[in-house]
């Protein structure tokens, strides 16, 4: 898989190529051009230590439409931002509303990397906060 490819799914793939799309993935996710909202502290943790994306806590004791609504002064109409909110019904519930209040902020929500990590974890993990541990099962000894 190459940089700036997108991804299209984790079933088919090998160990070593769902590694390699993680890798891809993490690039990906540093390179995107906005703020990428993860549900936790412990969510930020996991990521400091494998990219340098912009990340933005959302259970910060905030309720999420101030979430939206303080992206939506710093970005201005048509800011984009990416969802990444664990895979579970909470998650899923977070991502359904981050994503209806950020388009009727004017802003640009992005679920794509969410989608792909999902795809890439195969049922292995259901947060992103195992993403570490995902990465280091795959790793050859």
């Amino acid at each position: 898989m190459v940089a700036g490819q997108s991804f299209d799914g984790g079933a088919a793939l090998s160990d070593i190529e769902r590694l390699e799309a993680l890798e891809v993935w993490l690039t990906r996710l540093t390179e995107f051009p906005g703020p990428v909202i993860v549900e936790g502290q412990r969510d930020i943790v996991a990521l400091q230590g494998l990219c340098d994306a912009q990340l933005l806590v959302l259970n910060n004791g905030h309720p999420v439409l101030q979430t939206v609504e303080t992206l939506a002064r710093k970005s201005g109409p048509g800011g984009r931002f990416a969802i990444l909110t664990d895979w579970d019904r909470t998650g899923g519930r977070l991502a359904r509303q981050l994503r209806a209040l950020g388009i009727a902020s004017d802003l640009q929500p992005d679920s794509e990397l969410r989608r792909e990590l999902v795809q890439l974890a195969r049922h292995e993990i259901s947060c992103v906060e195992e993403l570490p541990s995902l990465l280091q099962k795959l790793r050859p000894k």
